[in-house]
C-alpha cells in the first residue's frame, strides 16, 4: 500500500496543481479570444489596437523601441480609445490585417515552431514599455532578421506563460529540498517549526533609528522585523507609511552588513521602494549600492540608471558597448529604413549585413552579460519583482534577508521564487485589501451576478492559529494570509497611524476592519478641500463624506453591450450623469481636475464615465477599483452601479474591494449608489449603508 505524502510534500504539490489550473485558465481564455476572433472584436474589447504608425530607436540593452501613434489618415483623434495595454504586458506587433484570425500563425515559421521569436506573418512579440494618451511604446528584445516595421500596424495583447514556468520550476526545487534537512525559514513556511519571534514589547531603546520621524507603531514594526529570526509580517493598512517603514528596515539591515533582496508583487511596488532608497538621507551618509533587476521596459523611466542593464553599460566595457550599440543602430537603420526604392539593400549584401547585425547583437549580450555578476555582487540591495527574482542573473546569489512588499496581493507560488534565495523573510501588506487577480477565479466572479451566489466576503480569518500546515483552497490564499492564519498575531506588527485621510473617512474602516486601531495622524485628521489653494469653502465642498442615494429613483443598472470593452459587466447611465454633474460642481468651486478621481467596480461603468467626463475634464482620473489599489487623491468619487429589483450586488459584497474604494481619498469621499439594493448584499454592506446614512451628508439626486 502506498503511503500518504508528508504534509509539506502534499502542500507543495497542491500549489503546483493550482499553478497548473491558473495556467490552463489563462491559456483557455487566450484560445477563446485569439483563435478565431476577428480583430474588430478584440479592438472593441480593448485587447487590440489597429491602423497605427510607428518609428523605431535603440534602447537599453540593444532592444528595439517602437513608438506607435494613431495617424490622422485612419483616425479622427490621436487619442487612444479605452484599452487593456499596460506597461509590462506582452503584445504582438504585426502588419495590420495580417492572418486569418487574431492569433494567426503565432510562433510558426515555415510550418515549424520558431521558438522565442513570436513570429506571425512578419510580427514579433514585444513588451509594452510606456503608454500615454496618444503614444504606446513597445520594446522588442530580439527582432527577427529582416523585420521591417509595417506602414500600418496592429498590436494584440497576448498571454505570457513564462510566469507560470518559473513558479513551477521553483516549487519543484522546493520539493527536492524536502529530501534534506530544511533551513529554519523553510521549516517555518512548511509548518515543520514554529517561528522564533520576540515577545511583544516596545521598540528596543538601544536601536538607533535612521529616520527620526517614525511613529511608535512604525518603530515597533522595524524592531520586530529586525529581531525576528525567520519570518516577520508587517501589516500596513492604507496610508500608514508601509514603504516608509520598509525603507528604514532595509537601511538598518545594510548597516548591520546584511545583503537584501527586495521584491514586490508589481513593478510599481518595487520602483516605489527603489525611488525612496535612492534618495540620500541626512542620517545615512553613504549611498547604498542598489541594483534593479528586470526588463528596463518595466521600470519607471526616472529609475533606469539603477537597472542591471544601465549599470552594466557604465562598467569598464561601457565605451565598447556604446560603440557596438551605435554600429547596431546604424546597421538596423539601413536595413529597416525602407521597403523599396533604388536605395534598398538587396541580395547577398543584405544577407551579409543581417549576419553582421546578428553577430553584433551576440557580442553586445556577451560583453554585457560578462559584467552582470560583478554588478550584482557589488550591490547591497537587489530589487526585483517576485517573478524577476527567478531570472538567471540571480541564480548564483543568496541573500541574508528577503523582503516582499504587497505580499497580500502576490500569489503564494510567486513568493516561493524569492523565498528560496534567503535565510529570513519579511512580508509587508494588507490582507484586507484586494487579493491577487486570477483567471481561474473568473467563473466565481461571473457567478456573483446571481442572487444566491455566496462568495467569500473576507480573506481567511486568522482565527485559532495552531501552527499546522493545511492545503490551500485556491491561489487567493496568499503566503501572508496563510502565515497569519497559522501563527496568529505573534508573527505580525500593525502600522496604526495613517497619513492619508481625515477623521471621518477613517472612522468606518477603522471600526469594522482594523479593530478600531487605525487612527489619523494629527496632520491629516481635519483635512478638507478648502485647504487647497483657491478652493471655495461651502457645505458640500468641505464635507468629508457625501452619499448621493439613488434609492427609489428607478435609476437601474444595465448589462454592458455584448462585444464591447467591459462586456460581462454592468453600467448605470444615471449614476454616471450624477458623477459628471458633481465633477462640474467641484471644478466650479476651483477644485483642480487633477485632484479628482472617479472609480467603479465595473469596467463597463469606467468606460461610460470616461466618455461622459473626459471630453470636458480630460485630467480627471477614471479607473476601476482594482486598478486604484495603492493610489490616492484629494477627492474620490465611487460609483457603485448596482440598482435592481432583485437586490443583486455581484462582487460588491467583496469586503476587500469596498475597503479599497473607501480608503483612496485624502479629503473627500463621495459615494453614488442605491442604498436599498446595496444594503441587502451582505451584513458588511448593510453596516456601510447605515453608517453613510447616519454620518455622511446625504443628497438625493
Amino acid at each position: 500500500m502506498a503511503t500518504a505524502p508528508a504534509p509539506a510534500e502534499a502542500f507543495l504539490k497542491r500549489l503546483i496543481d493550482l499553478v497548473e489550473q491558473e495556467r490552463a485558465a489563462e491559456e483557455s481564455e487566450s484560445a477563446l479570444l485569439f483563435s478565431n476572433a476577428p480583430i474588430s472584436l478584440l479592438e472593441r474589447n480593448g485587447l487590440a489596437l489597429g491602423n497605427l504608425s510607428g518609428q523605431t530607436s535603440i534602447g537599453l540593452g540593444g532592444r528595439l523601441l517602437v513608438e506607435l501613434e494613431r495617424p490622422s489618415a485612419y483616425h479622427t483623434s490621436p487619442t487612444y480609445p479605452p484599452h487593456d495595454f499596460r506597461p509590462g504586458d506582452v503584445a504582438r506587433l504585426r502588419q495590420h490585417g495580417s492572418g486569418g484570425g487574431a492569433a494567426g500563425g503565432a510562433g510558426k515559421k515555415g510550418g515549424k515552431e520558431d521558438k522565442g521569436k513570436g513570429k506571425d506573418d512578419g510580427g514579433v512579440d514585444a513588451v509594452v514599455y510606456r503608454t500615454t494618451a496618444t503614444k504606446i511604446t513597445l520594446a522588442v528584445d530580439e527582432p527577427p532578421d529582416d523585420f521591417i516595421l509595417p506602414d500600418r500596424i496592429q498590436i494584440v495583447k497576448v498571454a505570457n506563460p513564462t510566469t507560470f514556468i518559473r513558479q513551477l520550476f521553483f516549487l519543484n526545487r522546493a520539493l527536492r529540498q524536502l529530501d534534506a534537512p530544511l533551513s529554519p525559514l523553510l521549516a517555518v513556511l512548511l509548518g515543520q517549526k514554529k517561528p522564533s519571534v520576540a515577545q511583544r514589547r516596545p521598540a528596543d531603546p538601544a536601536l538607533s533609528f535612521i529616520d527620526d520621524n517614525l511613529n511608535e507603531s512604525q518603530r515597533e514594526a522595524v524592531d520586530f522585523a529586525l529581531s525576528s529570526e525567520e519570518v516577520a509580517l508587517l501589516w500596513g493598512p492604507p496610508g500608514t507609511g508601509k514603504t516608509h517603514t520598509l525603507v528604514e528596515i532595509i537601511r538598518q539591515l545594510v548597516l548591520s552588513g546584511k545583503r537584501v533582496l527586495v521584491c514586490g508583487a508589481s513593478n510599481l511596488a518595487v520602483d516605489n521602494i527603489l525611488a525612496r532608497l535612492s534618495v540620500p538621507h541626512p542620517n545615512f551618509h553613504e549611498p547604498i549600492p542598489l541594483t534593479r533587476v528586470g526588463h528596463p521596459a518595466r521600470v519607471l523611466s526616472g529609475l533606469t540608471r539603477h537597472t542591471l542593464d544601465a549599470q552594466s553599460a557604465q562598467s569598464d566595457t561601457s565605451e565598447l558597448l556604446n560603440d557596438i550599440k551605435s554600429d547596431l543602430a546604424a546597421l538596423e537603420g539601413q536595413l529597416r529604413g525602407g521597403t523599396g526604392g533604388k536605395n534598398r539593400i538587396r541580395g547577398s549584401e543584405r544577407k551579409k549585413m543581417w549576419l553582421e547585425v546578428r553577430d553584433l547583437r551576440k557580442e553586445f549580450k556577451r560583453r554585457q552579460g560578462g559584467v552582470v555578476s560583478e554588478v550584482v555582487s557589488k550591490a547591497k540591495v537587489v530589487l526585483a519583482t517576485t517573478h524577476g527574482a527567478g531570472g538567471r542573473m540571480l541564480d548564483q546569489f543568496d541573500f541574508d534577508v528577503v523582503i516582499i512588499d504587497e505580499a497580500a496581493q502576490a500569489t503564494e507560488p510567486a513568493c516561493w521564487i524569492p523565498c528560496l534565495k534567503g535565510k529570513k523573510l519579511i512580508l509587508a501588506g494588507d490582507h484586507l485589501q484586494l487579493p491577487p487577480t486570477l483567471k481561474s477565479s473568473d467563473r466565481l466572479t461571473k457567478s456573483l451576478s446571481t442572487k444566491n451566489a455566496k462568495p467569500a466576503s473576507s480573506p481567511p480569518p486568522p482565527a485559532s492559529p495552531d501552527g499546522k500546515l493545511s492545503l490551500s483552497s485556491d491561489l487567493e490564499v496568499t503566503l501572508f494570509s496563510r502565515l497569519l492564519a497559522m501563527h496568529g498575531p505573534t508573527v505580525r506588527r500593525m502600522l496604526k497611524v495613517q497619513y492619508r485621510f481625515n477623521r471621518k473617512i477613517c472612522a468606518f474602516p477603522s471600526r469594522e476592519l482594523y479593530d478600531g486601531e487605525l487612527v489619523p495622524d494629527p496632520s491629516v485628521e481635519d483635512r478638507k478641500l478648502s485647504d487647497l489653494e483657491g478652493v471655495e469653502a461651502d457645505e458640500d465642498v468641505d464635507e468629508p463624506v457625501i452619499f448621493i442615494d439613488t434609492a427609489g429613483q428607478a435609476m437601474y443598472e444595465r448589462a454592458a453591450e455584448d462585444g464591447k470593452f467591459g462586456s460581462d459587466s454592468k453600467s448605470n447611465e444615471n449614476e454616471a450623469e450624477i458623477v459628471r454633474q458633481y465633477v462640474e460642481t467641484l471644478v466650479n468651486a476651483n477644485v483642480p481636475p487633477t485632484s479628482i478621481s472617479i472609480i467603479s467596480p465595473y469596467n463597463a461603468q469606467v468606460v461610460l464615465l470616461a466618455s461622459l467626463v473626459h471630453p470636458q475634464y480630460p485630467d480627471v482620473e477614471i479607473g476601476s477599483v482594482d486598478s486604484n489599489q495603492g493610489r490616492e487623491n484629494d477627492v474620490v468619487i465611487v460609483s457603485l452601479v448596482r440598482s435592481n429589483e432583485h437586490a443583486e450586488v455581484g462582487f460588491l459584497r467583496e469586503l476587500r474591494r469596498l475597503n479599497v474604494s473607501m480608503t483612496r481619498p485624502r479629503r473627500q469621499l463621495v459615494v453614488v449608489g442605491d442604498s436599498d439594493t446595496v444594503a441587502q448584499g451582505s451584513a458588511f454592506l448593510k453596516k456601510w449603508m447605515a453608517w453613510l446614512e447616519d454620518e455622511a451628508l446625504v443628497r438625493v439626486p
